[in-house]
């Protein structure tokens, strides 16, 4: 693939020229070979784009650049043996890496100096151009024309590509329009409508992209069927699915058993189809949706499950007409289309011109009518700016005229993959690896990519200074603005999590066919007949494999990915994998001696990932593998400690050892590891003669990314200053976690008050810097939090996002200064059971926070009226999501909405939209929390207010829960509100003024009667859920109690089982 062509031959190119500087062609002792192979490889390099194209269709050139790949291969590996040469003999001759100049390939010439190792790679070098010189002559019978580089082949541009900004809440392009809504009501309500006992199933049928997984997800989402089902499963059927494993996860998700123990070992194996379903019984049955997309798997399923009692519903994606109600996705109107379509290009600014928008209707009649097409292909002209020439040169694109595509190849897709940069084809096939149905997470994937090479430094050098990372974030949430993949849900912490659809994916396996396989369920045996790949990617499946089945493609494998259980056997090892450069193993329960024994044979390593393994160590003698730039060693609790030469991989980017053993001790020394970028799970103690962990922070200035535990064992706060914490430019990401079990035990009052002081004073040591996007504190037992959280300190935090303070035992008071972080968006207070009240310099309600800023904040954030100073800038002016919970002692919320002179813009918190309140005394809500222009707050969730009393005037909000609030007597003036659920509040006498209700869900197990506020009410469902007597009086339908809800058409009601009332 010319992609990967385009990114290895730099990297020869530039071998070459340093060989040719030096003369070293006379020490290898092939002169005159270094300058032809360089002059093959600068000739091949024009034929790459006119290969990559042709070779879809034309099998001889696809053989062309197979051997051409192999060859650029072989040449890195080439570069990383003169590399560890070089390290060798430096270490012979006790020199170090800051000794020699770090030249691209300067440890070349350095390696030189062994004859026996010259000799060995002047004989490679040289078979290496034979075969590059035979590549260059096969060339010209294909007739390859210059398509110059990408940059010069993208089509032209007269004003700069525009591109999306990327936020926390990324803009979903999805279908859109009254067609899709209108279909989502109408099947939702015909499943949710019974007249007898069987079960329905509907049937979605439509070609792949027509949208058949997008209406079956808002189906499956919507209000009507989340309440009128019990139990919901999705089921995301593989081409290959198993019997068992297909009902054993429709069985899982409903709550059932659906493994035993095998007599003897103790391994878990599944029962047969039959017995499982004989053993859920009619229970698997009550209340439940499902969605299939395969027909043989509703087959299956049919045949096996027993008769079901009612209320059934199975909802099926296919591509397929089934004998059930068919539901056909047509394809849409040109002017529905065209809204899908300027939704994925609604960034470009400006009007369109007659012509533009011409330009824009023939580009969707291009698309078919599918909306995938059109989300990929308005993805593409998010890209480009809003001009008539590039638009016409996306209509006029070569691609749409290609014949004879295979069929996995559609060219819409097609149209967006030429579009991209080399680069960035390579990270988006890579996203193949990922098998259907697992994430494609971001966290995960960034750190794959750099170790596979496909994230250079933009100025083309290999300083380990670079923003690799940053351009390699850059290069995912394009992926996702061009709609090439897909988004699970909002951002969190760990960044996106992807799906990549079934169209796109069929895309990139075929692209990607001859480098990578990906083997799951019963292609397991396959795998060996397949021809050699570069990347194997094995799972999940539920099959227990062979080590031999990876050991098939040993030879070649630069990447294996294991996703499921692997059998080790005596004399099994990696060693075998030569040219291995990224090892992936999770769930596997492999051998952790056979691991760590085998690991440091692998040479070219550079990421290894062990999730839920049995390794109990790493080798002592990592220090050889020189290339190693990321260790991820997550949930391996049988491992020990860190090897203690582990200082000496120079290049190591990534340590991530959350969540394996608590005990786990870092070397001294760990300091020099000064090209980190990302510390989790990094565990503080204490040395015999004082020294500290936590001090070999204090070098690691290029750190984005560190969670630090254990923080209750730092005895001194001077241990927290050398941390340098503050100093760390490049953070965005700092946990800061402590253990409190200890601390709470003590029962001397004296060495309690002594702890909490040190505790105090380290906190306020470890004070994150500016560009802080993420913190996090968890388990601090300090009776205060620091002075950086206080006015006028938070005004420095100009990036923090999220923030969270969770655990907090001692602390008495909340920060003043949160209310000033100007972006934050999302904040959490948990389990602050010493808080009582919060007062108004919490909101920044008054005056206070702004006048103990400081002159220069008030100068730009406040004016004067009548003498006094009020504020004008909101207090958290971008706050969308608010948690308090577990602040059980807290009984007062003093927050009045300040003067009437403060316009609506300047208000505490304008956009919040949703609130959570948990666990707490308060009596009633602020009056300015309930403030009649607070428009955005849309969820308001009240979970065990044990004094509330009332929830009055919250206009704007569209959803409440109530929860556990045993005095709450009234709710009124919700005149927006469409859902609402009150569960264990026996008291509420008034619910009125909610005009626009539209859901409501009631659950008592105590009450006696049904409440009488039900007969004002008219909402469109009811679901009540009551005592078993309750329940049996309502269903008489002549009684008091039916006559309350006789009038609300669409209503479920249930009882508790005896043992929960």
């Amino acid at each position: 693939m010319a992609t990967v062509l385009d990114a290895l031959a730099p990297y020869v190119k530039k071998l070459l020229t340093d060989m040719a500087e030096e003369e070293v062609s006379m020490l290898l002792g092939v002169s005159g070979e270094i300058t032809k192979l360089g002059g093959n490889i600068e000739s091949l390099k024009a034929f790459f784009a006119d290969a990559e194209r042709r070779r879809i269709t034309d099998l001889s050139v696809q053989g062309w650049v197979r051997k051409l790949k192999d060859a650029m291969y072989d040449a890195t590996d080439i570069i990383d043996l003169c590399e560890l040469e070089a390290d060798s003999q430096r270490a012979l001759r006790g020199g170090s890496m800051e000794q020699v100049p770090m030249g691209c390939f300067q440890p070349l010439l350095f390696c030189l100096r062994n004859p026996k190792f010259a000799h060995k790679i002047g004989r490679r070098i040289k078979e290496l151009n034979q075969r590059l010189d035979g590549i260059h002559r096969e060339a010209h019978r294909f007739n390859f024309i210059n398509l110059g580089s990408y940059h010069y082949r993208r089509m032209p541009t007269d004003a700069e590509p525009s591109s999306q900004r990327m936020t926390s809440e990324f803009v979903e392009s999805a279908i859109v329009g009254e067609k899709i809504e209108n279909d989502t009501r109408e099947l939702a309500h015909w499943l949710t409508t019974y007249r007898n006992h069987d079960i329905k199933v509907v049937s979605i049928v439509g070609a792949g992209g027509m949208g058949k997984t997008t209406l079956a997800q808002k189906i499956f989402n919507a209000t009507t069927v989340k309440e009128h089902f019990k139990v919901k499963i999705w089921l995301s059927i593989t081409q290959h699915f198993d019997e068992a494993e297909l009902l054993r996860t429709a069985i899982k998700h409903a709550g059932g058993v659906h493994w035993q123990k095998q007599p003897g070992n103790g391994v878990l194996i599944t029962t047969r189809l039959g017995d499982l379903a004989q053993r859920m019984g009619a229970s698997f049955y009550q209340h439940h949706v499902s969605l299939l997309n395969d027909e043989d798997a509703w087959s299956l399923l049919k045949k096996q499950l027993p008769p079901p009692p009612n209320q059934q519903g199975i909802l099926f994606g296919t591509r397929g007409i089934l004998y059930t109600l068919p539901f056909r996705i047509v394809t849409t109107t040109t002017d529905r289309f065209m809204l899908c379509f300027r939704k994925d290009t609604q960034h470009l600014t400006g009007l369109p011109t007659d012509h533009l928008r011409a330009i824009g209707m023939k580009i969707v009649k291009k698309c078919g009518g599918l909306p995938l097409a059109i989300k990929v292909v308005g993805g593409l002209l998010s890209k480009r700016s809003q001009s008539e020439q590039e638009w016409e040169a996306i209509l006029h694109h070569h691609v749409w005229s290609v014949a004879g595509l295979p069929e996995e190849l559609d060219k819409r897709i097609y149209l967006s993959y030429e579009d991209l940069s080399p680069q960035l084809k390579q990270c988006f096939l890579y996203c193949s690896l990922f098998p259907k149905g697992t994430k494609i997470v971001e966290s995960i994937v960034i750190p794959m990519w750099i170790s596979e090479g496909f994230i250079q430094p933009r100025d083309g050098t290999r300083s380990h200074d670079d923003r690799l990372e940053e351009t390699a974030t850059d290069y995912y949430r394009e992926l996702i603005t061009r709609n090439l993949i897909e988004p699970t849900g909002k951002y969190n912490i760990t960044g996106y999590k992807c799906t990549m659809h079934d169209v796109v994916r069929s895309f990139a396996e075929f692209m990607a066919k001859e480098e990578s396989l990906v083997v799951i369920q019963d292609d397991m045996q396959a795998a060996g007949g397949n021809s050699l790949v570069h990347r194997l990617s094995i799972g999940p499946t539920r099959m227990t494999s062979d080590w031999a089945i990876s050991q098939k493609q040993k030879g070649t494998l630069r990447t294996l990915i294991i996703n499921c259980r692997i059998n080790f056997r005596p004399g099994d090892s990696l060693t075998s994998f030569s040219n291995l450069r990224l090892l992936f193993v999770k769930y596997a329960g492999c051998d952790g001696l056979v691991l760590a024994a085998s690991i440091c044979q692998l040479r070219h390593l550079r990421y290894i990932r062990l999730e839920k393994t049995d390794i109990s160590r790493l080798p002592e003698d990592i220090n050889r593998m020189k290339f190693l730039q990321h260790i991820v060693l997550r949930k391996c609790s049988s491992l020990n400690n860190l090897p203690r030469r582990i200082v000496g991989l120079e290049h190591l980017r990534t340590i991530n050892i959350r969540g394996s053993n608590v005990r786990i001790l870092i070397p001294r020394g760990f300091g020099g590891l000064t090209n980190l970028r990302t510390l989790y799970g990094f565990p503080i103690h204490m040395g015999d003669d004082g020294w500290c962990s936590l001090e070999e922070i204090g070098p690691l200035s290029k750190l984005r990314g560190v969670t630090l535990h254990f923080l209750e064992n730092v005895s001194d706060c001077s241990m927290g200053k050398r941390a340098r914490i503050r100093n760390k430019e490049h953070l965005s990401y700092l946990e800061l976690n402590w253990r409190s079990r200890g601390f709470m035990g003590l029962m001397d009052g004296v060495e309690k008050q002594h702890q909490q002081k040190v505790v105090e004073e380290v906190l306020e040591e470890l004070c994150p810097p500016s560009c802080i996007q993420h913190l996090q504190i968890e388990e601090y037992f300090g009776r205060q939090l620091p002075n950086w959280m206080m006015v006028p300190a938070t005004t420095a935090f100009t990036s923090l996002r999220y923030l969270g303070l969770i655990h907090l035992p001692c602390c008495t008071q909340l920060p003043d200064g949160l209310c000033l972080l100007p972006i934050l968006e999302w904040l959490q207070i948990k389990d602050a059971p010493s808080v009582k009240s919060v007062g108004p310099e919490f909101q920044g309600s008054s005056s206070m926070a702004v006048k103990n800023a400081g002159p220069k904040f008030q100068a730009s954030s406040s004016l004067s009226v009548g003498g006094g100073v009020i504020a004008t800038s909101a207090a958290f002016p971008n706050l969308t999501n608010l948690f308090l919970e577990g602040l059980c002692e807290w009984q007062d919320w003093d927050w009045e909405e300040q003067s009437q002179a403060v316009t609506a813009g300047a208000m505490a918190i304008p956009g919040l939209k949703s609130l959570k309140i948990d666990n707490c005394k308060l009596s009633c809500l602020p009056p300015g929390l309930a403030n009649s222009r607070r428009d955005a707050l849309r969820q308001l969730f009240l979970h065990e207010l044990t004094n509330l009393t009332s929830v009055d005037n919250f206009s704007s909000v569209v959803e409440l829960d109530v929860f556990d609030c045993p005095k709450l007597m009234r709710i009124s003036g919700l005149s927006r509100l469409h859902k609402i659920r009150i569960f264990r509040c026996p008291n509420v006498e008034v619910l009125e003024g909610v005009p626009s209700l539209d859901s409501m869900e009631l659950k008592d197990a105590t009450m006696e009667a049904l409440p009488g506020y039900l007969r004002g009410l008219n909402p469109r469902y009811l679901k009540l859920t009551c005592s078993r007597k309750l329940y049996d009086i309502i269903l008489t339908c002549s009684s008091s109690e039916y006559d309350k809800i006789s009038h609300i058409l669409s209503r479920t009601i249930d009882y508790f089982p005896e043992d929960e009332n």
